[in-house]
Formats: structure tokens, C-alpha cells, sequence
């Protein structure tokens, strides 16, 4: 499939999905996934892709996630709502715009939280999802300019200031993402 042939159509589609701020957002991603991916030798339209839709299931119901939440996943799952967007982000992706491509929904599935089979093209989209130019925080600036240099550590440090973040709030931490940091040390 011609990814960049359905962009236009994907924006469409996107923008009456999601709040402006969201969609402006996913935009954002989009093509800070596309340079990362040309910076480091990814699929630059597929990346683009997965950065537009990353976030496409982010503002419907929880109710109405929970029946696209995957059942391998199990029951710890579901104290956690806010990650039910990306686990059912494929099933969103898959009903809403047609596309059935694995190594995007693997990347949409865990862009919020990470895993241990995190492949480059998973990590360059929750890299971009940290540090996209509209996230002002001095850390993604941070990110930022690591990832120019070095996209291995760039991930290591988002996954860290994402634990130290859920940490620091007293938020509950999903076992796939303790699992994806257990990897990397």
C-alpha cells in the first residue's frame, strides 16, 4: 500500500476524530517520526503514517476501548485506562482507515508504554511522540538533540523520564514498560 497516496484522506478523517490540540499534535509526530525515520534509515512514509494515527483512538470513551483491548494483554490492563488508547489503537486503525499493516500497529500499540520487542521503527515513533517541536518541557527539548545524534539513547532516555514521571506521580506503571527498561539494562 502507497502510504502517502491515503495521507490526504487520513488527515480528513483524523481531524474529525480527534480535538484540534490532539490532531495538531499527531500532525507534529507525523513528521517528526518521517525525519527521525530519514535521519536513521527507516520507512519514512510508514513512520509518517504510524505518527498520524498514533493517537487516533485518544479521546473516545474508555467504554468504548475496552471491547478492542487484545485479550493476551490480560487483567492488569484494565486499571490502567490511560493506556487503552494505544493498546486499541491497531483495531481503531484497522475499522476506521483500512490499514492492516503489522509494524504499524505494533508501533501504535506500544507507543505509550514501551515493551521489550521494541523494533527501531516502534522506538523512532515513541521518540517522536516525546519530543515532537510542540512539547515545550525541558526534557523533550533534551530528547531532541540526543536523537540527532544517537536514536538507542534517545529511547533509553524517554523510557526513563517516562518512569520517572509515573513515579514521581504515584501512577501505576503497565508490566510491559518495567519489562522494556529490565531489557535495556
Amino acid at each position: 500500500m502507497d502510504y502517502i497516496e491515503i495521507k490526504d484522506q487520513i488527515i480528513f478523517t483524523l481531524k474529525n476524530m480527534l480535538t484540534e490540540a490532539r490532531f495538531y499534535h499527531c500532525l507534529r509526530v507525523a513528521e517528526e517520526a518521517q525525519r527521525l525515520a530519514s535521519r536513521w534509515g527507516e520507512e519514512e512514509s510508514k513512520l509518517y503514517i504510524a505518527g498520524l494515527l498514533h493517537d487516533c483512538a485518544r479521546d473516545l470513551p474508555y467504554q468504548e476501548l475496552i471491547p478492542l483491548l487484545p485479550s493476551y494483554l490480560g487483567e492488569e490492563v484494565y486499571s490502567i485506562p490511560a493506556i487503552f488508547h494505544a493498546l486499541a489503537g491497531p483495531a481503531i486503525v484497522d475499522r476506521e482507515f483500512g490499514i492492516k499493516d503489522y509494524k504499524i500497529w505494533h508501533a501504535i500499540r506500544w507507543h505509550a508504554t514501551s515493551c521489550d520487542m521494541m523494533s527501531r521503527f516502534d522506538k523512532i515513533l515513541f521518540i517522536s511522540d516525546f519530543c515532537e517541536p510542540g512539547r515545550e518541557f525541558p526534557e523533550a527539548n533534551l530528547i531532541r538533540k540526543i536523537a540527532e545524534k544517537d536514536w538507542e539513547e534517545a529511547y533509553r532516555r524517554v523510557l526513563k523520564d517516562k518512569l520517572f514521571f509515573l513515579l514521581a506521580h504515584n501512577f501505576p506503571i503497565y508490566s510491559a514498560t518495567w519489562k522494556a527498561w529490565n531489557k535495556i539494562k
